[in-house]
């Protein structure tokens, strides 16, 4: 029996979002790790499960925010989801607040 469908495959715009749940400590060692999990992801739509987040760094708000221009210039949509406590801190500490994490409207 052949493996081809009638049903077309999702496009990054109708598939379900993909999740990836950030590691307890944002810093300088879990950047890189940071990068390259979000490079596998490219090109989907992706929930940032930010809910266990200890530690946020500059050097990883710096990765998650090249992640969400990417995901914007891409047109597929980046979230934030359940963010701790200390990650919002972190986010304010840096300058910013979640609501940079949301979907932009057109």
């Amino acid at each position: 029996m052949s493996g081809t469908t009638d049903q077309p495959s999702p496009t990054p715009e109708t598939a379900a979002p993909r999740r990836l749940t950030l590691p307890e400590r944002l810093d300088l060692n879990a950047a890189e790790e940071l990068a390259e999990a979000l490079e596998h992801l490219r090109e989907n739509a992706l929930e940032l499960d930010a809910s266990g987040v200890r530690h946020l760094s500059a050097l990883c708000l710096q990765v998650l925010i090249a992640a969400r221009r990417q995901w914007t210039q891409d047109g597929v949509g980046l979230s934030l989801v359940a963010p701790s406590g200390a990650f919002s801190a972190g986010l304010q500490r840096l300058g910013l607040s979640n609501d940079f994490f949301q979907e932009e409207t057109a």
